[in-house]
C-alpha cells in the first residue's frame, strides 16, 4: 500500500469518534531475551493508539521479564505478569483472555509471540479499517519468515462446508478475533484427554472453534502484518515437532462447532 494511503488512514483515525474498537494484545513470553525488545517496540510504535497490552513471562530463566519491565515502565497501556512456574503458552493465553473487558463485541484480541514482531507501525490501523468496514469476526493472514512471505486463504469449499479440521492449516499469523467470539469457545476444547491444556499446537486449539463459529465472517489479510521468527532454536517447531504432530491430530478429532450468529 502507498504512503499516501497510510497518511489518509492516519488522519481519519485521528478522530476520537472513529475509535470504535479496542485492541487487546496478548504476548506470551519464554526465554525471548534476544527478540523481546524488537517485539515490544513494534507495538509501541503503532500509529493507532487505542490498544492495551498484556505480557506474560512463563517463568523464563533468562532476562525476558526484566527487559519487558524496563521497556514498558513508562507506558500505562502495558501490563506485565510473571509466573512462578511454567504453565505453557495456551494456559497463559487463556488466562489473559479470561480477564474482563468492557465491551466484548468492540474488543479485538491479537496474539503476538514474544520472539516475533509486527511488520510496520501501521498494522493496527490496517486491522482497524478492516473491522470497521466489514462484518468480520476473525482474521488471519500473510507473514514474513526466513522462507519469504507465507500465508493462504481457506478455499470456498472449506469455509462453506466447515471442513477446517480436515484440511491443511492456513490460519497463520497475524491472528486476531473479536472477544465475544473467544467467549463462545468451550474451555474444555482447549484441554487434552488428560484434562490438561494442550502443551503445543495451541494455535489450532484456539483458532479451529472460532473459524467454525465465524463461518464466512472471516478475513484473510493480504497485507503483510507480521514477522515470524522461525530461527529461534527453542521454538516448538524445532524441538517439539513430533509432539506437535500428535497433539494436532488430537485437536482435529475434537467435535467441530456450528456457525454461530453474532451481532
Amino acid at each position: 500500500m502507498s504512503g499516501e494511503y497510510f497518511y489518509k488512514l492516519r488522519k481519519k483515525l485521528d478522530y476520537k469518534e472513529n475509535e470504535q474498537f479496542l485492541f487487546n494484545i496478548i504476548v506470551p513470553v519464554f526465554n525471548a531475551e534476544k527478540y523481546l525488545e524488537k517485539c515490544i517496540n513494534s507495538i509501541i510504535k503503532q500509529s493507532f493508539k487505542n490498544f492495551q497490552v498484556k505480557i506474560v513471562d512463563d517463568c523464563s530463566t533468562d532476562s525476558s521479564y526484566e527487559i519487558a519491565s524496563k521497556l514498558c515502565a513508562n507506558y500505562k497501556k502495558f501490563s506485565i505478569f510473571k509466573n512462578s512456574r511454567r504453565i505453557g503458552a495456551l494456559n497463559n493465553i487463556s488466562k489473559l483472555l479470561e480477564m474482563r473487558v468492557k465491551d466484548p463485541s468492540k474488543t479485538i484480541d491479537i496474539l503476538i509471540d514474544g520472539d516475533d514482531y509486527l511488520y510496520s507501525g501501521d498494522v493496527l490501523s490496517i486491522l482497524y479499517e478492516k473491522y470497521l468496514k466489514t462484518d468480520c469476526l476473525i482474521t488471519y493472514g500473510s507473514h514474513l519468515s526466513s522462507k519469504g512471505v507465507q500465508g493462504k486463504k481457506y478455499p470456498w469449499l472449506i469455509r462453506n462446508f466447515n471442513l477446517y479440521r480436515k484440511y491443511f492449516w492456513y490460519a497463520s499469523h497475524l491472528r486476531t478475533f473479536r472477544h465475544d467470539l473467544w467467549l463462545s469457545v468451550n474451555p474444555n476444547d482447549l484441554l487434552d484427554k488428560n484434562g490438561q491444556y494442550f502443551p503445543v499446537a495451541w494455535d489450532l486449539a484456539i483458532m479451529f472453534p472460532m473459524l467454525e463459529m465465524a463461518g464466512n465472517r472471516q478475513e484473510f489479510m493480504k497485507d503483510l502484518l507480521y514477522v515470524y521468527n522461525d530461527q529461534n532454536p527453542i521454538s516448538d517447531h524445532k524441538i517439539r515437532r513430533k509432539e506437535q504432530i500428535l497433539v494436532a491430530k488430537e485437536i482435529r478429532r475434537k467435535n467441530r462447532y456450528n456457525e454461530k450468529k453474532f451481532i
